[in-house]
């Protein structure tokens, strides 16, 4: 359990030589602890100040610091950032002698996020859309989580929270006043209000496999038989050799992934097995994993050495055909369903990827909000069944219970939950200073 009576600080910017670096400090003795070693303290919180570090007449270094005065603070407790040169001498210094001070210590990771989350700064979608935008590498990532960051999830979630609530103490009226003292028909309004709230939780549980896919990665799987430059491909477009190439079939055995940001948008390619019958155990492994990873692809590129291997993947969904080894051949059209490339040269392998970013491009145009993430999509899935069964019950008490289950899986979205498990696996992914 976190003691928040303690002082914390931390490095927030990433380890190493560079021009600046950021110290941050959260905690009662935030300021207490700078202003010992400090000449110059801001006047009033929210104001940048030139300061120098001393320790007696030793100059540590020159800073900018800055003091928020709780609340109105990122964690919501008193806080100073101080603004140092990137050396990592100063940096050690610095927070060696801050760690001197009793009750001040260095922070956990995601420590000051939770921090802000506990003081109610944040709530619980906002601090998993933080993580998102700490390990965001393409655009599309970035602006999901940043969608999240601002709270438009939280918004959405909790009107349907507050119009479960509504219609809760709707039902309770109903059980608790004689039919006289009641509007006429407030049976029939709270049906359909259970129908327009069932509506908005499908309206938002649409889009929950591309908000997944953004978040991951979209998947593309390689697919086609041993041999027809499945693995040249894959290392080619990633830019390195990831993906053994030999002349000998059957050389990959297991899925090889590699992500790639293609014009902003995330892809997991996935090299496989190549498809054949096999009396290997361990090659018969890889194909079928090549097949059941096929079956969860947003994308199947089939690669063909002649096109009557077509027929021998008319099982597969969302394919492009490919045949590779156009250096060799000399085709340059791409024809009869399949687009020629070389992986040796690059021939048609630009076209090719737009190809694919076309295809997603196609399913991420509207600008509705994507969820993300298992719990989110858990948590809306089981109000909703709550809902659909509170369509059966015989009774209003049946059917107050079963509203009551609903509101209670949509307040685990902001985290009224067994909460310190759900920060622990949240915060994993956090670095030091946030």
């Amino acid at each position: 359990m976190i003691n928040f009576k303690e002082t914390i600080f931390a490095l927030s910017t990433p380890p190493g030589k560079a021009a600046l670096a950021l110290i941050r400090i959260s905690g009662p003795l935030s300021y207490s602890c700078i202003k010992k070693i400090s000449t110059n303290m801001p006047p009033k919180p929210n104001v940048a100040t030139l300061n120098e570090i001393k320790i007696q007449k030793d100059l540590i270094d020159q800073s900018i610091t800055t003091f928020f005065k709780a609340p109105k603070s990122f964690t919501g407790e008193d806080m100073v950032e101080i603004t140092i040169h990137g050396s990592n001498a100063v940096i050690k210094k610095i927070q060696g002698i801050l760690s001197e001070n009793k009750g001040v210590r260095l922070a956990k990771p995601g420590e000051f996020t939770r921090r802000a989350f506990e003081n109610n700064k944040l709530d619980l979608t906002q601090v998993e859309a933080i993580a998102d935008i700490v390990n965001a590498e393409t655009e599309m990532q970035r602006k999901q989580a940043v969608s999240h960051l601002s709270g438009n999830f939280f918004k959405l979630s909790k009107e349907i929270f507050e119009k479960l609530k509504g219609t809760l103490a709707n039902l309770e009226a109903v059980i608790d006043f004689s039919e006289e003292d009641l509007p006429e028909n407030i049976m029939n309004e709270v049906k359909e209000q259970t129908e327009n709230i069932i509506r908005s939780i499908n309206e938002i549980l649409d889009g929950a496999s591309i908000g997944i896919s953004i978040r991951e990665g979209f998947l593309i799987t390689i697919l086609g038989k041993p041999n027809t430059g499945k693995s040249s491909f894959i290392n080619k477009v990633s830019d390195k050799d990831i993906s053994i190439v030999t002349s000998q079939p059957g050389t990959t055995r297991d899925l090889i992934e590699s992500f790639i940001d293609i014009n902003g948008y995330p892809f997991r390619f996935v090299d496989t097995a190549g498809i054949r019958e096999s009396s290997d155990l361990v090659e018969k492994i890889g194909v079928n994993k090549a097949l059941t990873t096929s079956k969860e692809a947003d994308v199947n590129l089939i690669f063909l050495n002649d096109y009557k291997d077509i027929n021998d993947f008319n099982n597969i969904n969302n394919p492009i055909f490919v045949k590779s080894k156009q250096d060799l051949s000399g085709d340059k059209f791409n024809d009869n369903g399949y687009y020629n490339i070389s992986s040796k040269t690059g021939f048609g392998i630009k076209d090719l990827l737009a190809l694919i970013q076309g295809k997603i491009n196609s399913k991420t145009q509207n600008e509705k909000l994507y969820i993300s993430r298992e719990r989110h999509i858990k948590c809306l899935i089981s109000a909703k069944m709550q809902l659909e069964k509170s369509k059966e019950d015989k009774t209003v008490d049946l059917f107050a219970e079963d509203i009551r289950l609903a509101i209670k899986y949509m307040s685990e979205l902001f985290g009224n939950v067994d909460i310190e498990d759900i920060l622990d696996i949240i915060f994993s992914d956090f670095c030091i200073g946030k």
